[in-house]
């Protein structure tokens, strides 16, 4: 598959995402163009200013959790190229289902600036740790509240289930990448139990798909010869377990800066929603009761709740799903004259901003040779390390 069909690929699934939105707004516009109008008369703009710039704190937030962690092995690192992989992570997070892409195009970014394979991989497991443990705690923390009476809000219930069984899904994961480093014979066992059950189906499915012109890559691709890529996960594995031995030496401190970081870049895209309200004029004291604590604190547990939602969410951009979920959870303060513009502001800072700008790097990235020409030579220095 060259550089021009996964382009064309990227830009269908960026349609699709905006055609979904497109059309849950048009629908509503046109039953509630009155509210829209009233209530955008009122907007104050320099609230929503402060919106963006938290909305973009997600982005660079993140990099900075993958420019601390990549250093301690990786000290050429710049700290622009590990912000702009973050970027790029947000856009194919948005524009695929169940964000499986977004890992991918982090690494690729990672290549491109210059980044060993071995250290991004042991990076980017650090990063998911830090992020299975702020969804495991942040799951603990809304199920002490909901079944002590203390989280009331509608549309809870419906997710109280969700909640439970991510928490359970985030709290496996975590285990399993735990004693998956302290042990490697452990997750070497997985991937060649995991590798013989899909070689069945895939050698045949790969042959036949590279029957195909724009497939013949899969066909002929050294790396996806049978063996091959077993063999280089397995010794990866190896290489990583080593790399974290260094963390446990001398990183545990940037692993404790990384998880600050990630509590902040959730935190920073849950407030969104609170200066939305201020910037349409709303009270960010809820109607009814919600939560205890004040009104900021609140506005980030019931935004904390909407994030299992998204997170786990099959369609891309999480689109449909998002809509109704916070239309239905920030009912204690936006009125229903006020869903309309207060759905559109949040889904385009909340969501859409930082799609935005890793969408101009992805872009950027593919309209030239630099990913693909990086991508190449990685391998070549992995072979020759390889057979020496």
């Amino acid at each position: 598959m060259n550089r021009a069909t996964l382009i064309r690929g990227i830009q269908l699934i960026v349609a699709l995402t905006l055609a979904t939105f497109a059309f849950l707004l048009w629908r509503a516009v046109t039953l509630k163009q009155a509210d829209l109008s009233s209530a955008l008369s009122t907007l104050n703009p320099l609230w929503l200013l402060v919106a963006a710039a938290f909305a973009l704190q997600e982005g660079v937030c993140g990099g900075t959790r993958m420019f601390v962690l990549g250093r301690v092995l990786c000290p050429r690192l710049t700290w622009r190229t590990a912000v702009s992989s973050e970027f790029v992570l947000m856009f194919v997070a948005g524009v695929t289902p169940g964000q499986l892409g977004a890992p991918v195009a982090q690494v690729a970014t990672l290549v491109e600036g210059g980044m060993p394979f071995d250290a991004i991989a042991t990076a980017e497991l650090l990063t998911a740790f830090c992020t299975l443990l702020f969804f495991l705690l942040s799951g603990a923390a809304l199920m002490v509240l909901r079944t002590q009476g203390l989280l009331v809000v509608p549309g809870a219930a419906g997710l109280d289930w969700l909640v439970g069984f991510s928490s359970v899904v985030f709290g496996a994961a975590l285990l399993a990448l735990i004693l998956c480093v302290v042990h490697p014979p452990l997750l070497k066992g997985i991937l060649r139990v995991g590798g013989n059950a899909l070689a069945m189906p895939w050698h045949p499915l790969r042959r036949g798909l590279g029957l195909v012109p724009w497939f013949k890559v899969l066909r002929e691709s050294p790396t996806l010869q049978p063996g091959i890529l077993g063999e280089r996960l397995l010794r990866a594995v190896d290489r990583v377990h080593e790399g974290f031995a260094v963390y446990l030496q001398r990183g545990r401190w940037a692993v404790l800066q990384a998880f600050g970081l990630t509590v902040a870049f959730f935190w920073a895209r849950f407030s969104v929603a609170f200066f939305i309200l201020k910037g349409l004029g709303l009270s960010t004291t809820p109607h009814t009761y919600v939560a205890p604590g004040p009104a900021f604190a609140q506005i980030i547990t019931v935004q904390t709740l909407l994030n299992f939602a998204l997170y786990l969410s099959p369609t891309p951009g999480a689109s449909g799903i998002a809509e109704a979920g916070s239309n239905t959870l920030m009912s204690p303060w936006v009125p229903t004259a006020y869903e309309l513009p207060y759905l559109v502001l949040w889904r385009i800072l909340a969501l859409f901003l930082c799609m935005f700008v890793g969408g101009a790097y992805v872009f950027r990235y593919l309209g030239t040779d630099v990913l693909e020409r990086r991508a190449r030579e990685a391998e070549a220095a992995q072979r020759a390390l390889e057979g020496g």
